[in-house]
């Protein structure tokens, strides 16, 4: 991800200085994907898994049959 983000992403946040803004904005798109149903909520810590319809998701979306 070196490449990817900028500098202010690795800025902390001004509302938890010891939250960095990638990492922030990481854990928000987790817990979309979860609410979605896209990923499974019984993860353990640090694994983000593909749920059944997370993975029928991304059949549909690369038009793959």
């Amino acid at each position: 991800m070196k490449g990817i983000l900028k500098k202010v992403d690795y800025e902390p946040l001004a509302s938890n200085r010891e939250m960095l803004r990638w990492k922030n904005t990481a854990q928000w798109a987790r817990n979309t994907l979860v609410r979605d149903g896209l990923m499974k909520s019984e993860s353990p810590k640090g694994v983000w898994e593909i749920s059944d319809a997370g993975k029928e998701w991304i059949v549909k979306a690369s038009g793959a049959k």
